[in-house]
């Protein structure tokens, strides 16, 4: 009796953790394509030099914010190929914006950009974490594509191949999808 009820008890364990792992493998590779409304623009955070900037400053373009933070390995993971994608991307024009949301700012973030080889990335610094509320993150690294007006139109959970030619070609349509919405024909 006392080795069923073990047995009982280790298939529901085994059970939940496999819901777990599943729940937490689908959220990694979920996409979220609907448009949403963003933010006014006013979000505010550093260049690594120190000076002040916002989001406002980069509308008239599509931008890929990418928000992520040095202690999470994923994001250490994605930095280089998001680097590649920077240099590398012709047309349409995009803005790429990595917003680090690490405490200490420049500190931990530019130690590691060296360590990684990392030059040629508009690196950003919030280390109030303004960015992780404005657009409800719930992990890291997240990536948000913003049309040229500031709004939302994709989405991404977890590491990507920013430089692989399909990530490409899904950027270039959601953004020729969103440039026409809300537009007179």
């Amino acid at each position: 009796m006392f080795g069923e009820i073990l047995k009982s008890r280790f298939a529901i364990l085994t059970a939940v953790a496999t819901a777990a792992v599943a729940i937490l493998a689908a959220s990694l590779l979920v996409v979220e394509k609907g448009p949403r409304a963003g933010t006014d623009g006013a979000l505010g955070f550093y260049r690594l030099g120190g000076e002040f900037t916002d989001l406002k400053s980069f509308q008239g373009r599509p931008v890929l914010l990418s928000i992520w933070a040095t202690w999470c390995l994923s994001c250490r993971e994605e930095l280089p190929a998001l680097a590649r994608l920077n240099s590398e991307w012709k047309e349409p024009s995009l803005r790429v914006v990595a917003l680090s949301v690490d405490r200490d700012g420049a500190e931990v973030v530019e130690p590691l950009l060296r360590n990684l080889g990392i030059v040629d990335l508009p690196v950003f610094l919030d280390p109030a974490g303004r960015a992780v509320k404005a657009f409800s993150v719930s992990g890291l690294p997240t990536s948000i594509l913003l049309d040229r007006n500031g709004r939302e139109i994709g989405r991404w959970f977890g590491p990507r191949s920013w430089d692989a030619a399909a990530t490409r070609q899904e950027i270039i349509g959601l953004i020729a999808k969103g440039g026409n919405e809300g537009q007179k024909p």
